[in-house]
C-alpha cells in the first residue's frame, strides 16, 4: 500500500467522528468531541409525564413522554464544518411549558459541558434547570 493510500486513508478515519449525527452508532472518539445531552423528569409525581420534543438542523429526534425519573439522552459529535451543532428541545407538562430551549449550541454551550462532554436538563414544579455533573443544578428557566 502506498504512502498516499495510508495518508487518505488515515484522514478519512480522523474526519468520521465530526460528521456522526445524533442518531449515529458511530462511537469513534479520538478528538473528545462526542457529546451527550440527558433531559430528565424531576418533577415530584407522576399526575402528568414532562412531554419532550428535541431537534437539530438534520436530525428530528421525536416526541417522548418521561415520568419521575425518566432520562430521554442522545450522543452526537460536533461538527467541523458550518453550520455548528444546535440541538433544541420543547418542554411541556400539564399548563407548563417551554419552547424551543437550547440544549446544545457548540458556539454557548460547549464551555458549559467541555469538562464533562455531558449536558444534563431536568424538569421541576419551579422551572427548567442545567448541569453538567448531574449533580449540581443551576435554575435556568422558568415556566411559562
Amino acid at each position: 500500500m502506498s504512502s498516499s493510500t495510508i495518508i487518505c486513508l488515515l484522514s478519512i478515519l480522523a474526519i468520521i467522528p465530526f460528521l456522526a449525527s445524533a442518531n449515529s452508532s458511530i462511537n469513534l472518539d479520538p478528538f473528545r468531541n462526542h457529546y451527550t445531552v440527558h433531559v430528565i423528569n424531576g418533577f415530584s409525581n407522576n399526575d402528568q409525564p414532562m412531554l419532550i420534543h428535541c431537534w437539530s438542523r438534520n436530525d428530528d429526534l421525536g416526541n417522548h413522554n418521561l415520568y419521575i425519573g425518566g432520562d430521554f439522552n442522545f450522543g452526537f459529535g460536533l461538527r467541523i464544518v458550518p453550520p455548528s451543532t444546535h440541538f433544541y428541545c420543547d418542554f411541556k407538562r400539564g399548563e407548563k411549558h417551554l419552547s424551543e430551549v437550547t440544549v446544545f449550541d457548540e458556539d454557548e454551550v460547549l464551555g458549559l459541558c467541555n469538562k464533562t462532554q455531558k449536558c444534563y436538563w431536568r424538569g421541576q414544579e419551579d422551572g427548567l434547570f442545567f448541569s453538567n455533573d448531574n449533580s449540581s443544578w443551576k435554575k435556568l428557566y422558568m415556566w411559562n
